[in-house]
């Protein structure tokens, strides 16, 4: 038996591989990130039906979205990756007042892979970070022009194999979670912290309890960390069915400099029955709750019928 055969017999995540190419048989696109938006001023529990789907074209990922307001509008960062490149990149939806989208703009490309764009603003500028691994730091980048002109500004942590660094100011310091590649841990499992007395700075301290958590099911970050009735709640990623399977919502318990605790309050997943198998982003900004969700499409379904009043992008170029 040729040797080659044998490395893909036993090559990590065989398994999932045969599924998707059973898969292909019956649907268009096995696993296709797709965007959905709601408007929720009431700040309301919200169901998969108040979503409304935005869909990339057929040949792209669209998936994590963080979101910005200028001048009334939205503005909706994302992951964009094409399946012929392989590599993913950071792409801008401009919404107008119907929540439509308008146009689509290239942000930032590296020779890397690059997702998960996480905004900050502070003192008056804005930044971002997206996850960044294959450089093997986390990387800070700032706008010079919004909202398609970013220049890099300084690593945060270098050195660290980190995905979905995300960010929050609580008790006068910065804390910052990751989830890290190591020994013994995977991007799906392994939840670090680190804090500063500064979001900008190069000089991150690890919380002495790293690995904060390390299971499968709640580690990996999912968006902001949101404040809601004097709590801060920490969306994470449940990764135990699939990847990105469904979005947990983690009150924190407790964060210093030596402690760290957290519970698990409510989890979002995919409905049992439609086209959603999986959502692993969840961000509310103002009045717009932006996900993304895994798509799958029978070979003999409309869209139409699927997504009764979803967009339909031809291209974001």
């Amino acid at each position: 038996m040729p040797k080659n055969f044998i490395e893909w017999l036993t090559a990590p995540r065989l398994s999932q591989r045969i599924w998707k190419k059973f898969l292909s048989t019956f649907y268009y696109f096995p696993e296709q990130w797709i965007i959905l938006i709601a408007s929720n001023p009431q700040n309301k529990l919200l169901s998969w039906a108040d979503f409304k789907p935005i869909l990339p074209p057929p040949d792209r990922d669209w998936a994590d979205p963080f979101t910005i307001v200028r001048d009334g509008n939205y503005f909706v960062f994302i992951e964009e990756k094409i399946y012929s490149i392989g590599l993913g990149r950071i792409i801008c939806l401009s919404l107008n007042q119907k929540l439509e989208v308008q146009s689509t703009h290239v942000v930032l490309e590296r020779p890397y892979h690059l997702s998960y764009p996480f905004l900050l603003e502070y003192e008056g500028q804005l930044f971002m970070i997206p996850e960044s691994e294959q450089s093997r730091q986390i990387e800070l980048y700032r706008c010079i022009r919004f909202p398609d002109k970013w220049e890099f500004e300084r690593p945060l942590i270098k050195d660290v194999r980190a995905v979905d660094a995300t960010l929050v100011k609580h008790n006068e310091k910065w804390w910052l979670f990751a989830n890290i590649i190591e020994p013994g841990g995977t991007s799906w499992d392994t939840l670090n912290l680190y804090y500063s007395d500064s979001p900008l700075s190069s000089e991150w301290t690890p919380h002495p309890k790293n690995p904060i958590i390390k299971n499968i099911h709640t580690a990996r970050p999912a968006g902001y960390v949101q404040k809601a009735d004097g709590h801060l709640i920490r969306p994470s990623q449940d990764c135990s069915i699939r990847y990105g399977y469904a979005t947990n919502f983690n009150r924190i318990v407790k964060m210093t400099e030596t402690e760290y605790e957290e519970s698990t309050e409510r989890i979002y997943k995919p409905p049992q029955k439609g086209p959603f198998i999986g959502a692993h982003t969840w961000n509310q900004t103002g009045d717009l709750v932006t996900i993304d969700a895994i798509f799958r499409r029978r070979r003999n379904t409309s869209l139409a019928s699927l997504l009764p009043g979803g967009q339909i992008i031809q291209s974001a170029e």
